[in-house]
């Protein structure tokens, strides 16, 4: 089947042709990018892009907010997306899903080349995977087996606490207190604006002047080992993930799989391919022997989640 697939962000919109075929093989044309605010609404950007394609008579689009297939708001763009609506106006039956369902979706689609081991463990076919991603936010899936996909639980366990285990987090604790009044969930730390609140952290109690203003370029730093704040706040970054990663796959019993998505774990790789990393999501206390059977690994394919709104439009 062939379908148009879409990504909606509060940025961007990328567009693409879909191909599913057996055995949840995906293909995808060459990925387009739209700038929405050079569009008034989601209408306008998907006729400009289908006016350039063969007829298709479906669709499925992953929008970057919580949505019940019916509609969703993108309030930074003032878009309401009503997803029939919007399918009669474009002759296409509209499957409508929140952009990390589709990443949870998308990991049927993965090929071996598009998945970095960190630990093999025990894998077993019928057990559940979780899927976790930091990027814009920190985006949490429990998959849960039924047939021949992993079908996304989707919910909002970016938003967990975050709980300190040492006395470097539990300064940090107090440092994000502080910052955000109360309250410290771990999307605040695992975000492309939680490395820059890390960075900060890690000069303050260097006693650094903060040099660096975003996270690519505190990343960028931490790689070339070329400000010592961005590369200990990266360290951070890496043992909290694990640890968070290790925690969810205890709640999901995640015998299927841990896969680290988003768009920060492949640009950081060598931190997350370090024992710190790995002792940090084996470190359970009596479930440490456990934990070793789960397998690890980081997704390196930027498409998971276009595949994983052409799968989704297959199964539902």
């Amino acid at each position: 089947m062939n379908l148009l697939v879409g990504d909606i962000g509060g940025t961007h919109t990328r567009l693409a042709i879909a191909e599913v075929g057996i055995g949840n093989k995906v293909r995808i044309s060459p990925v387009e990018r739209f700038l929405n605010q050079t569009h008034t609404n989601l209408t306008i950007t998907l006729r400009d892009y289908l006016a350039t394609q063969k007829r298709l008579t479906r669709a499925s689009l992953a929008v970057a907010g919580p949505t019940d297939g019916q509609s969703c708001n993108l309030t930074n763009l003032g878009w309401q997306i009503d997803a029939q609506q919007l399918g009669d106006e474009l002759g296409l039956r509209l499957t409508l899903l929140n952009d990390f369902a589709a990443v949870g979706w998308g990991v049927n689609a993965l090929s071996p080349e598009n998945i970095h081991s960190l630990q093999t463990g025990n894998p077993k076919p019928s057990a559940a995977r979780v899927v976790l991603g930091a990027g814009t936010g920190l985006g949490v899936a429990l998959c849960a087996p039924q047939g021949k996909v992993w079908r996304p639980l989707p919910g909002e366990g970016g938003h967990i606490a975050f709980a300190p285990l040492d006395a470097e987090q539990d300064a940090l604790l107090a440092f994000l207190r502080s910052a955000h009044h109360g309250r410290v969930s771990v999307e605040r730390i695992l975000s492309g604006p939680g490395i820059l609140s890390l960075y900060r952290f890690e000069c303050t109690r260097l006693n650094q002047t903060p040099a660096l203003q975003d996270s690519a370029a505190i990343s960028a730093a931490a790689l070339t080992r070329s400000d010592t704040a961005a590369e200990a706040a990266l360290q951070l970054f890496a043992r909290i993930y694990a640890q968070t990663a290790g925690d969810l796959a205890l709640v999901g019993g995640a015998h299927g799989g841990v896969y680290l998505a988003g768009g920060i774990a492949p640009q950081i790789l060598p931190f997350l391919q370090t024992p710190a990393f790995l002792d940090a999501f084996l470190a359970k206390g009596r479930f440490s022997d456990w934990m070793r059977t789960i397998p690890l690994s980081v997704v390196l394919d930027p498409d998971i989640g276009l595949k994983g709104a052409a799968l989704a439009a297959c199964e539902t």
